[in-house]
């Protein structure tokens, strides 16, 4: 038999953390310790628990340090040789555990990662499962999961934490999640985990997600903001990875600089939109450091400009129908 322990951090989703307890609670092979880290409620989420779960779940309360934090206090109470993290506001399915577990026994114990397919709520554009988005064909229901830092990163990528059951041995050797983090958090743990063992998948959804945009609660919002947070976040995370010596000298290193000067001109363009412009001319010198020149970039930042608007007019009007801007220069 292999001990499950289930993470959940939360922060002030008192209606939303009932739920995800349920679902765990309804699993067809049980969990062996359900642990919830309350990440400095104010929304009365620590006493609906305790008075609704009792002893069936462990609660720790912290003053608010972050998912992050959260999730690596969970592990550091955990005493489950497998973890499977759930966030507060998703649901699994009931035989979510069973099929993992049962993935891994069927492929073998080099395996200490699985994932599920997942589907979505809360946003009319998300019609499809997850694995459906990244046009992952499986070819029987467990299989594994070659060379999975290529979903990792910059493309469609197939890793949701709430569908991850993990050796807690693995999680612990890589230090948990980087707590100085604000979002990809999970990420960047994937990445990491990716040089450590196998990946297996199973191609039933069974994980639910919230996708609902605009939730007063979390930092979903900050991928879609001009924020300097998720540049700096961002820029952190992969110099990071370009610091591991298994990406060193790889087709990696190249792909995750070039995702790192992406990063350094979408900095670079906010903050002249924004017209902070001394903070933009550090971010140019930074580009200048990874070797472009003044002219390019100039021009990089000139047909990002170009294909910025030509997405924006393509996109849909009110009416499905693309939007018809009239005859204009040829900007090709």
């Amino acid at each position: 038999m292999r001990k499950v322990s289930t993470i959940i951090p939360t922060y002030n989703r008192r209606t939303q953390v009932l739920r995800a307890i349920d679902s765990v609670l309804a699993q067809t092979t049980p969990v062996d310790e359900i642990i919830v880290v309350d990440d400095g409620s104010t929304d009365g989420s620590t006493e609906a628990i305790r008075s609704r779960y009792a002893s069936r779940v462990t609660l720790f309360r912290q003053e608010n340090a972050g998912v992050a934090a959260a999730r690596n206090r969970g592990m550091c109470e955990a005493r489950g040789e497998w973890i499977a993290f759930l966030d507060s506001d998703d649901v699994w399915f009931p035989t979510k555990l069973e099929n993992q577990l049962e993935a891994i026994r069927v492929l073998g114990n080099e395996f200490g990662a699985c994932f599920t397919d997942c589907v979505f709520t809360g946003d009319t554009k998300s019609r499809r499962s997850l694995f459906s988005e990244a046009g992952l064909k499986c070819c029987s229901e467990f299989s594994e999961l070659h060379d999975p830092r290529r979903y990792l990163p910059g493309g469609s990528s197939i890793m949701y934490l709430p569908s991850l059951l993990v050796l807690r041995s693995l999680v612990k050797k890589l230090n948990g999640f980087d707590e100085a983090m604000l979002i990809s958090e999970d990420l960047d743990l994937f990445f990491r985990l990716t040089f450590e063992t196998k990946f297996c998948l199973v191609s039933v959804p069974l994980v639910n997600v919230d996708r609902t945009p605009s939730r007063s609660v979390g930092l979903t919002e900050l991928y879609t903001l001009r924020d300097d947070r998720k540049y700096e976040n961002i820029k952190w995370m992969y110099t990071k990875w370009l610091a591991l010596p298994e990406v060193a000298g790889t087709t990696y290193e190249r792909r995750v600089r070039e995702l790192l000067r992406d990063i350094f001109y979408q900095s670079a363009e906010c903050k002249i939109h924004r017209l902070r412009i001394g903070l933009a001319l550090r971010e140019i010198g930074r580009l200048r450091g990874m070797g472009d020149s003044y002219p390019v970039i100039v021009a990089t930042m000139l047909s990002r400009k170009i294909a910025k608007l030509r997405r924006r007019f393509r996109s849909p009007d009110r009416n499905g129908e693309p939007m018809s801007i009239g005859p204009g220069p040829n900007l090709a």
